[in-house]
Protein backbone atom coordinates (compact mmCIF):
# COMPACT_ATOMS: atom_id res chain seq x y z
CA UNK A 1 0.00 0.00 0.00
CA UNK A 2 1.33 3.43 -0.97
CA UNK A 3 1.89 5.94 1.83
CA UNK A 4 0.24 9.28 1.12
CA UNK A 5 2.50 12.09 2.34
CA UNK A 6 1.10 15.54 3.05
CA UNK A 7 2.11 18.87 4.54
CA UNK A 8 0.17 21.59 6.34
CA UNK A 9 1.08 24.94 7.83
CA UNK A 10 0.16 26.80 10.97
CA UNK A 11 0.27 30.45 9.89
CA UNK A 12 0.11 32.72 12.95
CA UNK A 13 -0.30 36.50 12.99
CA UNK A 14 0.88 39.07 15.54
CA UNK A 15 -2.30 38.62 17.58
CA UNK A 16 -1.77 34.87 17.93
CA UNK A 17 -4.55 34.04 15.48
CA UNK A 18 -4.34 31.13 13.05
CA UNK A 19 -5.03 31.41 9.32
CA UNK A 20 -7.35 28.74 7.96
CA UNK A 21 -8.95 27.98 4.62
CA UNK A 22 -12.61 27.14 4.09
CA UNK A 23 -12.33 24.15 1.78
CA UNK A 24 -14.32 23.99 -1.42
CA UNK A 25 -17.77 22.40 -1.12
CA UNK A 26 -16.99 19.56 -3.52
CA UNK A 27 -18.09 16.02 -2.59
CA UNK A 28 -14.95 14.42 -4.09
CA UNK A 29 -12.55 15.95 -1.52
CA UNK A 30 -12.10 15.15 2.14
CA UNK A 31 -13.94 17.44 4.53
CA UNK A 32 -15.71 19.64 1.95
CA UNK A 33 -16.77 23.05 3.33
CA UNK A 34 -14.66 22.59 6.47
CA UNK A 35 -12.06 24.96 7.86
CA UNK A 36 -8.58 23.53 7.35
CA UNK A 37 -4.93 24.43 7.63
CA UNK A 38 -3.33 25.32 4.30
CA UNK A 39 -1.32 22.58 2.63
CA UNK A 40 -1.66 19.47 0.52
CA UNK A 41 -0.07 16.31 -0.82
CA UNK A 42 3.60 16.03 -1.64
CA UNK A 43 4.51 15.43 -5.27
CA UNK A 44 6.83 12.53 -6.13
CA UNK A 45 10.05 12.65 -4.11
CA UNK A 46 9.42 16.22 -2.94
CA UNK A 47 10.70 16.98 0.57
CA UNK A 48 8.19 18.24 3.15
CA UNK A 49 9.84 21.69 3.36
CA UNK A 50 9.78 22.12 -0.42
CA UNK A 51 6.22 20.81 -0.52
CA UNK A 52 4.88 23.29 2.02
CA UNK A 53 6.64 26.18 0.30
CA UNK A 54 5.07 25.13 -3.01
CA UNK A 55 1.60 24.65 -1.47
CA UNK A 56 1.62 28.04 0.30
CA UNK A 57 2.65 29.78 -2.89
CA UNK A 58 0.07 27.93 -5.01
CA UNK A 59 -2.78 28.47 -2.54
CA UNK A 60 -2.00 31.97 -1.23
CA UNK A 61 0.86 33.50 -3.19
CA UNK A 62 2.65 33.42 0.19
CA UNK A 63 6.38 32.88 0.65
CA UNK A 64 7.11 32.85 4.40
CA UNK A 65 10.45 34.34 5.40
CA UNK A 66 10.86 31.70 8.11
CA UNK A 67 9.12 28.36 8.32
CA UNK A 68 9.84 25.69 10.91
CA UNK A 69 8.77 22.09 11.30
CA UNK A 70 6.40 21.79 14.26
CA UNK A 71 4.94 18.30 14.28
CA UNK A 72 4.72 15.13 12.25
CA UNK A 73 2.46 12.12 12.58
CA UNK A 74 1.24 9.02 10.76
CA UNK A 75 -2.31 7.73 10.85
CA UNK A 76 -4.81 5.33 9.36
CA UNK A 77 -8.59 5.25 9.78
CA UNK A 78 -9.50 1.85 8.41
CA UNK A 79 -13.24 2.30 8.92
CA UNK A 80 -13.27 4.97 6.19
CA UNK A 81 -10.46 3.45 4.13
CA UNK A 82 -7.80 6.02 4.99
CA UNK A 83 -4.62 3.99 5.07
CA UNK A 84 -1.05 5.11 5.73
CA UNK A 85 -1.15 8.90 5.79
CA UNK A 86 2.00 10.73 6.85
CA UNK A 87 1.65 14.43 7.69
CA UNK A 88 4.28 17.07 8.47
CA UNK A 89 3.10 20.31 10.04
CA UNK A 90 5.08 23.53 9.73
CA UNK A 91 4.63 26.88 11.46
CA UNK A 92 5.32 30.40 10.32
CA UNK A 93 4.63 33.92 11.51
CA UNK A 94 2.92 36.32 9.13
CA UNK A 95 3.35 40.11 9.31
CA UNK A 96 0.47 42.49 8.69
CA UNK A 97 1.95 43.69 5.39
CA UNK A 98 2.15 40.06 4.20
CA UNK A 99 -1.51 39.51 5.11
CA UNK A 100 -2.52 42.34 2.78
CA UNK A 101 -0.68 40.61 -0.08
CA UNK A 102 -2.37 37.21 0.33
CA UNK A 103 -4.43 36.05 -2.62
CA UNK A 104 -6.72 33.06 -2.09
CA UNK A 105 -6.31 30.73 -5.06
CA UNK A 106 -7.84 27.58 -3.60
CA UNK A 107 -10.87 27.14 -1.36
CA UNK A 108 -13.93 29.29 -0.69
CA UNK A 109 -12.51 31.68 1.87
CA UNK A 110 -9.76 32.34 4.37
CA UNK A 111 -9.96 33.73 7.88
CA UNK A 112 -7.93 34.22 11.02
CA UNK A 113 -9.19 32.56 14.21
CA UNK A 114 -8.19 32.63 17.84
CA UNK A 115 -8.10 29.21 19.45
CA UNK A 116 -11.36 29.95 21.29
CA UNK A 117 -13.08 31.07 18.09
CA UNK A 118 -11.92 27.96 16.29
CA UNK A 119 -13.23 25.70 19.06
CA UNK A 120 -16.69 27.23 18.60
CA UNK A 121 -16.81 26.37 14.89
CA UNK A 122 -18.62 23.13 14.08
CA UNK A 123 -16.89 22.55 10.74
CA UNK A 124 -13.14 22.35 11.44
CA UNK A 125 -11.07 19.39 10.26
CA UNK A 126 -10.59 17.52 13.59
CA UNK A 127 -6.88 16.78 13.18
CA UNK A 128 -6.26 20.42 12.24
CA UNK A 129 -8.11 21.64 15.33
CA UNK A 130 -6.03 19.37 17.56
CA UNK A 131 -2.86 20.60 15.82
CA UNK A 132 -3.79 24.23 16.52
CA UNK A 133 -4.50 23.33 20.16
CA UNK A 134 -1.12 21.57 20.50
CA UNK A 135 0.66 24.54 18.94
CA UNK A 136 -1.11 27.00 21.22
CA UNK A 137 -0.17 24.98 24.29
CA UNK A 138 3.44 24.64 23.13
CA UNK A 139 3.58 28.44 22.98
CA UNK A 140 1.74 29.24 26.23
CA UNK A 141 2.43 26.23 28.45
CA UNK A 142 5.52 24.39 27.17
CA UNK A 143 6.03 22.71 30.54
CA UNK A 144 3.00 20.52 29.78
CA UNK A 145 5.16 18.72 27.24
CA UNK A 146 7.94 17.84 29.70
CA UNK A 147 8.37 14.11 30.12
CA UNK A 148 10.38 12.64 32.96
CA UNK A 149 11.38 9.08 32.13
CA UNK A 150 13.37 8.49 35.31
Amino acid sequence: MKIIRAVKSLIVDGQGRYLLQLRDNVPTITFPAYWSLFGGALEGLETPINGIKRELYEELGYRPSLIEEFLSYKYSIKKVNIIDREVTIFSSFIDSYEIEELELMEGQSLAFFTILELQKENNVVPLDLSTVLMHGLSETAPSLFNINYS
